[in-house]
């Protein structure tokens, strides 16, 4: 009863060595992946880029949608000079309306920061809806097409007495631009933090195996899988580690 209690202690001693090692060698691959992600992400121009892209594609199926709406709801709703919108000028005109043209600043930013910017952008072409068609039509774009066309044709007549009728087309209109950024923030920060995610579980499945290959003499392939699995858990958990580090960086400044 002794040597099996003595054979349990021991193993228990054992493990909780390997786990601590092993938890050491995921700590550091995984801080190393995010270092290396973060230098990566403030200095070269892949989130700007990546953004970019993203809101073009945002734009021009959104211009396309708005387009078709428009042509459906008949000439007397939408004027076809009007027609069809050019995602191309209304993306420019955001930029313009946002950050003063400066596209790279723009696209910069964290999806939160530019979907904040593009919220104070929208509120200038609902001020302005006659001057920034374009960029108004895109963003509310799965709103009726008539209340886009009244407030449009309210801001045209000069007219400033109250309206009802303008007044709440306005609001609707407002409410499916608000709708339409929120599913910009959800849908661009998801799949950013996704691609963030993959590339640091590669990063840290990398460092494993070569930590592995440098310090294991028999390397097969129970051993590579060993490695794949203890990099795919380390770099699932190093956005954690990361914020560990940050929060304790910040205790030690305070």
């Amino acid at each position: 009863m002794t040597e099996i209690l003595q054979g349990i202690s021991d193993g228990i001693k054992g493990l909780s060595s390997t786990a601590l090692t092993y938890a050491g060698v995921l700590a550091i691959a995984g801080t190393l992946a995010m270092a290396i992600l973060q230098v990566i992400k403030e200095l070269t121009p892949i989130r700007r880029g990546y953004q970019r892209r993203w809101l073009e594609r945002w734009f021009r199926v959104r211009a396309e949608n708005f387009t078709v709406d428009a042509v459906n709801a008949g000439p007397s709703v939408v004027s076809s000079a009007r027609l069809p919108l050019d995602s191309e000028k209304a993306q420019s005109t955001l930029v313009e309306l946002a950050t003063g043209g400066e596209a790279n600043a723009f696209y910069d930013l964290a999806a939160e920061q530019v979907v904040a910017q593009m919220n104070a952008a929208a509120q200038i072409a609902l001020e302005y809806p006659h001057t920034h068609f374009q960029l108004l039509a895109v963003l509310s774009q799965g709103a009726d097409v008539k209340d886009v066309n009244q407030v449009v044709v309210r801001a045209e007549s000069g007219i400033r007495e109250p309206d009802p009728i303008a007044l709440d087309a306005r609001n609707r209109v407002g409410h499916r631009i608000q709708r339409n950024l929120d599913g910009i923030q959800i849908a661009l920060g998801s799949r950013w933090k996704l691609w963030m995610q993959s590339a640091a579980i590669t990063l840290t499945v990398l460092f494993v195996e070569l930590a592995i290959v440098t310090n294991v003499k028999d390397y097969n392939f129970a051993t590579l899988l060993v490695g794949v699995v203890l990099g795919i858990v380390g770099g699932y958990l190093a956005p954690v580690t990361r914020d560990l580090v940050a929060a304790l960086q910040s205790l030690r400044k305070g």
